[in-house]
């Protein structure tokens, strides 16, 4: 059973390789973003690492997961509950990538009250559906991190998942993604968790039929940190939808 603590400690407990990657690439991607719009964070899980850069970039943010117990552990942080787990690290890295310069404890503890400002809204989602939330908005900019891929059990099951929650995003609005790749499964501790082999032409020919400009997408692909954890690496993806796109159903 999956238990949102283990995966925060395997994953999350420091910055290597692979977490400053996605630290810098939400860096990136937030300078480019028109500010001032409401974001969604689709399937978060217990993480709260995409947000430390969105805060000081959009002015209202909604998060949703399918599992009580990962709402249950972003909500403990987002209360200033002492039993939460430690993202400070994180706020850190992200002010330093942010200004390319050290951060006082006063300017960590003033983002991390940002981004509780910010988050407006928890609830549950579930990508399968095509409504994956129960009052559907659009939304100027959507994250998914390492959510599809463990949601469906196939490709066929993925691009519909991938259909539904694209469509809760504004024509001209902005995706950020982050997969793993190349995985039939990844682990955390002892334990296996099925996954969806991805690779960057099925990002691609997806996001082409879903309606985002091409010349808009930014790849990057990134070395797995542990071989030992079943995947080849992470696929981090942001795009824009095209203006005149069509939330059409997927068959």
């Amino acid at each position: 059973m999956f238990e949102p603590r283990d995966y925060l400690h395997e994953y999350y407990a420091d910055i290597g390789r692979e977490n400053f990657a996605l630290l810098q690439f939400a860096v990136r991607a937030f300078r480019s973003i028109p500010p001032d719009g409401i974001l969604l964070d689709f399937g978060g899980g217990p993480t709260i690492y995409p947000l430390i850069a969105a805060a000081d970039r959009v002015r209202e943010i909604h998060f949703c997961d399918y599992l009580d117990k990962n709402i249950s552990e972003v909500r403990r942080w987002l209360q200033g509950d002492p039993s939460a787990f430690n993202w400070r690290e994180f706020v850190k890295a992200t002010l330093e990538l942010e200004s390319n310069s050290d951060h006082t404890q006063q300017a960590i503890s003033q983002r991390e009250s940002l981004v509780r400002q910010r988050v407006t809204r928890l609830f549950k989602c579930d990508a399968n559906n095509i409504l994956p939330i129960d009052d559907p908005q659009v939304y100027d900019t959507l994250v998914t991190n390492f959510c599809l891929e463990s949601a469906a059990d196939c490709w066929g099951q993925w691009r519909k998942c991938f259909h539904n929650i694209v469509s809760l995003l504004k024509p001209n609005g902005f995706l950020l993604l982050s997969t793993i790749k190349g995985a039939t499964c990844w682990t955390v501790g002892e334990m296996l968790l099925p996954a969806v082999s991805i690779r960057e032409g099925d990002l691609i020919q997806a996001l082409i039929e879903e309606g985002f400009d091409a010349g808009s997408i930014v790849i990057e692909s990134i070395p797995a940190e542990r071989p030992s954890r079943q995947y080849e690496g992470l696929i981090l993806v942001m795009a824009k939808k095209q203006g005149d796109s069509l939330n059409q159903p997927w068959v």
